[in-house]
């Protein structure tokens, strides 16, 4: 007996028996460990009615409705049937347990149960099934999130697994564009901005590697659409180059006036002159006057000249070319111009282009200056402190009235100006796009009042940006 005893003991599992009367006959080491009974509190005792009274509601729990009892009159086994079952203190656990009739010459005997509290178990299963339910309805929300949308979204792992929503395959199908890069990039762990033309659309795309414990998992993109922001942009850009047009023509007219009108009056001189040595100093005066009207046509179109490759371009030369369309506005207003260009290495760019950037800074500068004033213009070279780029920087100083708080934090804004009845509101934002295509950037500061004024410093790379040297290319 005490051997049967010692190897009860030593089972991992609570056991214990039951006669057909429903009352202990034998029980081992793990379960009054368990239960918190003595074996004499247990043995000969319906064991029932000690550790399985009621339900984890509090109900009453008859013996009637027990599993285990049910073995007894059923005569078949339960296998892992989980149930609340009660210490001694009152405190109860969840148990799993088995029930094993006991069969003699056809007749049941006894009952053999074994069990073993998996209280801690339920509940770290419980947890499990929460988290799962948690991360399965924020998967369910951050997929409603991506597919509604209204751009493309593009998930891709390290194993070129591509995930894409609605939209995204509305636009370019299930693929990503191969036209644009930011995806790769992001697998490289860079996270990138780019604009790029895929068939018939114009696609902005930006991208950034998904980190999850300092490892790259992979990389998402956002596409947007951008075709008709293009189309409109272009179209504002070609009413800014027409309305440039129209300001420019007005002072050429006023350029090619003056000299004509002295041609005309040398004319007549010579008609009426009765000295040929008279006759051929006016005819030399006429003649000077006319290559002032041809050198202001060879300027005018040079600067509307279209150009669909960079080449290098000495900007001294092409400031001094377009403040000499100026000369006689200049002259009207009273104002009067300082220039200090400073020898300096060519430029990389379109030269129509930045001779229109360099006419909207002049021309805004005068139109501050109605009453009079000073005009400084500055060229040299200057290498650039973050990027380390030699480059060229022009700098278009007034003495006017200076801009309002309120335009200046829009400034570069479209539809953005102090000239309300003859500004486009276009000048400033066309020319912030041409030098930041350019590779350069464009820098303001104003002050009010009289006395003070407004500095426009526009910075260009020497090489050029990476658009014009892919295109020299």
């Amino acid at each position: 007996m005490q051997h049967w005893q010692a190897l009860l003991d030593s089972a991992g599992e609570g056991i214990w028996g039951l006669d057909p009367e429903g009352r202990c006959t034998f029980v081992n080491r793990m379960a009054l460990n368990t239960f918190g009974f003595s074996s004499d509190e247990l043995l000969g005792n319906t064991i029932h009615d000690l550790v399985h009274h009621h339900y984890p509601d509090g109900r009453a729990y008859p013996a009637s409705e027990c599993p285990l009892y049910g073995v007894l009159r059923k005569k078949k086994a339960l296998r892992r049937i989980t149930d609340t079952m009660f210490r001694k203190d009152g405190s109860s656990f969840v148990a799993e347990m088995s029930a094993q009739p006991v069969v003699v010459g056809g007749r049941v005997t006894g009952v053999v149960v074994t069990f073993r509290d998996v209280t801690e178990r339920r509940l770290q299963q419980d947890e499990l099934r929460k988290a799962y339910e948690l991360a399965e309805q924020r998967t369910a929300e951050l997929d409603a999130v991506i597919e509604s949308m209204p751009h493309g979204v593009y998930v891709v792992t390290h194993d070129d697994k591509v995930r894409c929503n609605h939209r995204a395959r509305a636009m370019n199908g299930d693929r990503f564009p191969s036209e644009l890069h930011t995806l790769d990039r992001a697998l490289a762990g860079e996270s990138s901005a780019e604009v790029a033309k895929t068939g018939d659309r114009w696609i902005r795309s930006v991208a950034a590697p998904i980190f999850l414990n300092e490892k790259i998992l992979g990389g998402v993109a956002v596409n947007t659409d951008v075709t008709q922001t293009r189309l409109q942009e272009e179209a504002l850009r070609k009413a800014e180059k027409l309305a440039a047009v129209g300001q420019l023509a007005s002072s050429i007219a006023h350029e090619i006036n003056n000299p004509l009108e002295s041609i005309t009056n040398l004319l007549y001189l010579v008609r009426h002159s009765q000295s040929m040595e008279d006759v051929q100093e006016y005819a030399k005066i006429a003649q000077d006057e006319l290559a002032r009207v041809t050198e202001i046509t060879v300027q005018t179109l040079r600067f509307h000249r279209q150009q669909t490759r960079p080449s290098k371009v000495d900007l001294v030369e092409l400031l001094r070319t377009v403040m000499s369309l100026y000369t006689g506005r200049l002259l009207v207003r009273s104002i009067s111009v300082e220039m200090k260009l400073v020898a300096a290495p060519s430029v990389l760019c379109l030269e129509g282009e930045i001779r229109q950037v360099v006419n909207n800074l002049v021309r805004n500068a005068l139109d501050a200056m109605g009453s009079g004033g000073h005009l400084f213009i500055r060229l040299h070279p200057q290498t650039d402190s973050r990027s380390g780029r030699q480059g060229i920087r022009i700098t278009v100083a007034d003495t006017g009235e200076g801009i309002s708080p309120e335009i200046e934090s829009r400034l570069f804004e479209p539809f953005q100006t102090t000239k309300e009845l003859t500004g486009t509101g276009l000048g400033l934002w066309v020319s912030k796009g041409i030098v930041e295509k350019h590779g350069g950037y464009i820098r303001t500061r104003t002050r009010r009042g009289a006395g003070h004024g407004t500095v426009f410093a526009v910075w260009l790379p020497c090489e050029g940006g990476i658009s014009l040297t892919s295109a020299a290319n």
